[in-house]
């Protein structure tokens, strides 16, 4: 590659490169420069702008999911607020907060956390097995939550004080009691109230294996 002509043309660049055109770095100035070289700041990997709109997309339907719960329940209504919260439960990969199949220390756990008296859990079997419990918040209003895996499915019984919310969807009377269903893609949820409290199951299970369920975690 030529030279530019003004350099080509300037007798004193002339004169250094011709002083300098023998002059060889010594090992002491070599070892220097490569250790100057590997001190050097590394570039940092930067997260391509598709992966940072990705997340601002997620962000946004976190908060407006959010949003949207605490709306329902601010209305008196239930909605399909435990079914959306095991949605995100499950896309968040989350462990549950107590892990253990034995009911006793899981309503002892949910029992200190909680300002209601949570009814025991059922031990269930091969089938229908508990995994834990976790503690929800709906809106200010502290949930429990019994955890189960139904043929290697998600369950989640949630409990809350009945206290100004009425469950909403679809009526159904079967044994004895008002049951409201509602149904989104893949998950289900049936709600009641009993005693003072409101209990909805939200599983990954259709309505009707979600009742069949309620039905064995009733024996």
């Amino acid at each position: 590659m030529s030279e530019h002509p003004e350099r080509a043309n300037d007798p004193i660049a002339t004169a250094l490169r011709k002083a300098f055109a023998d002059e060889h770095p010594s090992d002491g100035m070599k070892q220097r420069l490569a250790r100057s070289l590997r001190d050097l700041p590394r570039r940092t990997r930067t997260t391509p702008s598709w992966r940072h709109l990705v997340i601002a997309a997620s962000s946004f339907v976190l908060f407006l999911s959010l949003g949207l719960l605490i709306w329902d329940l601010r209305k008196g209504q239930l909605a399909d607020v435990p079914l959306r919260e095991l949605q995100a439960f499950i896309d968040s990969n989350r462990a549950v907060d107590v892990a253990t199949n034995d009911p006793v220390r899981v309503r002892a756990w949910l029992a200190q956390r909680v300002d209601f008296a949570p009814p025991p859990p059922t031990a269930g079997d091969l089938e229908i097995e508990l995994i834990g419990g976790r503690l929800c918040i709906f809106a200010g209003r502290r949930v429990a939550s019994y955890m189960y895996r139904v043929h290697g499915h998600l369950l989640s019984i949630y409990i809350m004080s009945a206290d100004g919310l009425t469950p909403t969807g679809r009526r159904v009377e079967r044994d004895g009691r008002t049951l409201t269903l509602i149904q989104e893609g893949p998950l289900s949820q049936v709600s009641w109230t009993e005693n003072g409290l409101l209990y909805s199951i939200a599983g990954e299970l259709s309505e009707l294996a979600l009742l069949t369920t309620l039905d064995e975690l009733r024996r």
